[in-house]
C-alpha cells in the first residue's frame, strides 16, 4: 500500500509472518545502512504495541522489473534500455558484495523500476553476511547455481548442465551479450565473473554499442 512520508510518496508493506517478522527485525539495524542509487531504500520499520509489523520503502511507480519487460516487450524497449537495467542490477550487487553481503533471491521479480526508469534491486529480507551459515530453505530454479541445487527436490537438473547444457540466447540478445551469458553458466564457479567483472564487460557492450 501506499503511504505519505515527509511529504513524499512511499511503499508500505505489512508483515503478518511472526517467523519472518522477527527474521527481518533482526537484519533490520544493517539493512538501514545498506545505502546505493541501485537499491530500494528502506526508510523505516513500525512495530505495532499488538506485534503488527510494516516496513516502508522508497515507492517504485513502474512496479517490478518483471513485469515492466512482459508488459513492453524488447521490441518497445530497445537493447539500450535493456542492458542499461542490467548495468543498474550489477553496480547494485557489486555495492553488496564489496560490504560482504549476499542477496540470496535475486531475480527480475526482486527488481523494481522506478519513474524515471532507474532499475533497483529489493527485498532485502533475504539479504545476509557472506561468512554466514549456508541456506537450507526453498531456492528458485532458474535463478539458482547448479551446485546450490544439489540434494534439492529438483536435482535431476544438475545433471543436464553438469554436461554441459546451456539455454539458447534469447531471441534477439547480441552475442556480445549472449557471451556473458554464459560466462555467468561456468560449472566452476570460481571462473564465473564476480558482479564488478560483469559491469565492466556490460560496460565495454554498451560504450562500443556491440548490443546494437
Amino acid at each position: 500500500m501506499l503511504g505519505d512520508y515527509r511529504g513524499n510518496r512511499v511503499a508500505v508493506k505489512c508483515i503478518k509472518n511472526d517467523a519472518t517478522a522477527q527474521a527481518f527485525l533482526a537484519e533490520a539495524s544493517v539493512m538501514t545502512q545498506l545505502r546505493h542509487s541501485n537499491l530500494v531504500q528502506l526508510l523505516g520499520v513500525i512495530v505495532e504495541e499488538k506485534g503488527g509489523l510494516y516496513i516502508v520503502t522508497e515507492y517504485m511507480a513502474k512496479g517490478s522489473l518483471v513485469d515492466y519487460l512482459r508488459s513492453r516487450g524488447r521490441s518497445v524497449l530497445g537493447g539500450d534500455c535493456l542492458l542499461k537495467f542490467s548495468l543498474d542490477v550489477c553496480e547494485a550487487m557489486e555495492y553488496l558484495e564489496g560490504n560482504n553481503f549476499v542477496h540470496r533471491d535475486l531475480a527480475a521479480r526482486n527488481v523494481l523500476v522506478s519513474e524515471d526508469n532507474v532499475a533497483k534491486v529489493s527485498d532485502f529480507g533475504l539479504t545476509k553476511e557472506a561468512s554466514s551459515t549456508q541456506d537450507t530453505g526453498k531456492l528458485p530454479v532458474k535463478w539458482t547455481a547448479p551446485e546450490a541445487l544439489r540434494e534439492k527436490p529438483l536435482k535431476d537438473v544438475v545433471p543436464r548442465v553438469e554436461k554441459g547444457y546451456k539455454m539458447d540466447a534469447p531471441d534477439g540478445c547480441p552475442p556480445a551479450v549472449y557471451d556473458v551469458m554464459k560466462n555467468c553458466w561456468h560449472l566452476d564457479a570460481a571462473t564465473r565473473p564476480t558482479f564488478l567483472q560483469l559491469r565492466e564487460q556490460l560496460e565495454h557492450i554498451r560504450t562500443h554499442e556491440l548490443h546494437l
